[in-house]
């Protein structure tokens, strides 16, 4: 299940996230198969829940958030992560960062692409 929405926030460890372009949250539950064995139809039982997420900024080393998320990377932590869409929806869950990606161009914008892995009960209210 993916959750859509206009972005109106993004905390990481209580700092802002500063300068977000996309924000995708995704919840998984992976299907596993218990058919018995001569059995002729397959049976499945509901697996683990997961939860990924992406962010896409516009990064600019001298704020304060986008340093936060540049000693995250490093860290190998779990941090509290926020989104807050423009509806008021909030999708609270604790998670690090498994991938930042720091792509600048010549006489352009510095984005910085995020992939985060949660690793407890996701609470969306």
């Amino acid at each position: 299940m993916a959750l859509s929405g206009t972005v109106a926030g993004i905390t990481a460890g209580g700092t802002t996230i500063t300068a977000v372009g996309t924000a995708t949250f995704s919840l998984n539950t992976p299907a596993i198969e218990v058919t018995p064995i001569g059995s002729t139809t397959q049976s499945y039982i509901a697996g683990a829940l997961g939860c990924t997420g992406s962010l896409d900024i516009f990064y600019d080393q001298t704020s304060g958030g986008h340093t936060t998320l540049d000693g995250y990377a490093t860290a190998r932590s779990f941090n509290t992560w926020v989104l807050t869409l423009a509806s008021g929806q909030t999708i609270t869950g604790s998670a690090m960062i498994t991938g930042y990606e720091i792509t600048a161009q010549a006489q352009g914008v510095t984005r910085a692409s995020v992939s985060l892995q949660f690793d407890s009960t996701i609470t969306i209210a």
